[in-house]
C-alpha cells in the first residue's frame, strides 16, 4: 500500500461525492438576489415529492436527473420556500418541495419521467447530478423533520435560503442547522481474506462490510474498535482511513476505513445474522454461482472491498462482477 494517498481523488471515487458546486454561502441571505435568480430562465429547480426525485432513463438504459425551469411551476413555496444548493458552470440550483397537485402537473409536462427512489437510480447516473440531487435530498429530510423546535415546541421558520431554522417563538428563538449522523463503515482482512456480515432485513446472500454510528464522545478510530469487536468479536492490529461519502440515506456521513484483524477468530454479534471470512479465491466462484452478492456499488462498501480485492488480484471486482448474470441481477437494497 502506497504511504502517500491522495485523500481527495480517493474520496470522488464514492458515488455523491466530489460535487464542487459553489454553494454561494455568502448569498444566502441575501433575498433580493434569490428572488432575482428564481426569474431566470437558466436556474434550475430540483424538484422533490415526498423525497423523491424526478428522473428519466435515456437511449443507454442510464438516469438522468430531470432540472425544471423555474416558470415550470405555478408556485415555487407550496410547502416552503425554495433551497439554494449553489452555483455550477453559471447555473445556479435550488430545490423545491413539491404537492402532489404539482407532482401531477409535471409529469404531465415530462412524460418519460418519474419520481424515484434515488438510492436504487444512482449508481447509473452522472456522478454530478447524483450528487446534486442527494444534496437537495438531504437538506429536504432535516427541513421535513424540523418543522418544530426541539426547544419550546413551536413552529419553526425556514431561514438562510432552506439552510437555518428559528423558532417562531421571540423569547426562545432557538437556531436549528442541519444535523449530519456521522458513521463509520469498514473493510477488515486478514491476509488473503475479508470479514463480511449481512443483516437479516437483506435481500438473501447479501454481504457488505461492517459499519455503525459513532457514540458521544468517541473518536472515528475508537468507533471502528468498538464497532467491529461488537458485531463479530474481531480485534484490530492496525486502521486505516480511505476516504468518505455523503449517505443522504437519511442523513449520514460515512468514514470508509481498510483494518487488519489480529486473527480470524470471530463470533457473530447481536446485531447481525451472520458475518464470514471471505478468501480472495472463493469470491469469484461464489459471485458466479450467485450464493453470495457485494454491496451496492453506489455504496462506499462496495470501494472498500474493491480496492482490497484489486490489491490482492490486480483485477477489478466490477469486472468480475459484470461477468456474473446472477450478481448482476441481484436487488441493490444494502449499502
Amino acid at each position: 500500500m502506497s504511504a502517500r494517498i491522495d485523500r481527495i481523488t480517493s474520496s470522488t471515487l464514492n458515488r455523491f461525492s466530489g460535487v464542487r458546486l459553489d454553494r454561494l454561502v455568502e448569498l444566502r441571505d441575501d433575498l433580493d438576489w434569490q428572488q432575482q435568480q428564481l426569474a431566470k430562465d437558466n436556474t434550475r429547480l430540483v424538484p422533490l415529492w415526498r423525497s423523491r426525485c424526478l428522473v428519466k432513463r435515456n437511449a443507454s438504459h442510464d438516469y438522468a436527473a430531470v432540472f425544471i425551469k423555474p416558470s415550470q411551476l405555478q408556485q415555487l413555496n407550496s410547502i416552503r420556500e425554495p433551497t439554494l444548493l449553489g452555483q455550477n458552470n453559471e447555473i445556479v440550483y435550488f430545490a423545491v418541495t413539491i404537492n402532489d397537485q404539482q407532482r401531477d402537473q409535471l409529469l404531465k409536462q415530462h412524460a418519460d419521467c418519474r419520481f424515484a427512489d434515488l438510492r436504487l437510480l444512482a449508481g447509473d447516473m452522472h456522478p454530478l447530478e447524483a450528487g446534486i440531487l442527494a444534496y437537495a435530498k438531504a437538506l429536504h429530510y432535516w427541513q421535513h423533520r424540523h418543522t418544530f423546535c426541539g426547544t419550546c415546541g413551536a413552529a419553526n421558520q425556514l431561514k438562510s435560503a432552506g439552510h437555518r431554522m428559528v423558532c417562531s417563538n421571540d423569547e426562545c428563538a432557538r437556531q436549528t442547522f442541519p444535523r449530519i449522523d456521522p458513521a463509520i463503515i469498514v473493510l477488515v482482512a486478514h491476509g488473503d481474506s475479508c470479514l463480511l456480515g449481512r443483516q437479516s432485513s437483506w435481500a438473501p446472500n447479501r454481504f457488505s462490510t461492517l459499519a455503525g454510528f459513532l457514540e458521544p464522545g468517541e473518536s472515528l478510530e475508537d468507533a471502528v474498535v468498538r464497532e467491529i469487536w461488537e458485531e463479530a468479536r474481531v480485534r484490530l492490529k492496525t486502521i486505516s482511513y480511505r476516504s468518505s461519502q455523503p449517505w443522504p440515506f437519511p442523513a449520514s456521513a460515512m468514514a470508509g476505513f481498510i483494518a487488519e484483524a489480529e486473527s480470524r477468530d470471530y463470533e457473530v454479534g447481536e446485531e447481525l445474522e451472520d458475518v464470514r471470512w471471505f478468501s480472495v479465491t472463493e469470491i469469484p466462484e461464489l459471485l458466479i454461482r450467485g450464493e453470495v452478492f457485494m454491496p451496492n456499488r453506489v455504496s462506499i462498501a462496495f470501494q472498500l472491498v474493491s480496492e482490497w480485492y484489486r490489491q490482492q488480484t490486480g483485477h477489478e471486482l466490477a469486472t468480475l462482477i459484470n461477468q456474473s448474470l446472477p450478481a448482476s441481477k441481484a436487488p441493490d437494497n444494502t449499502c
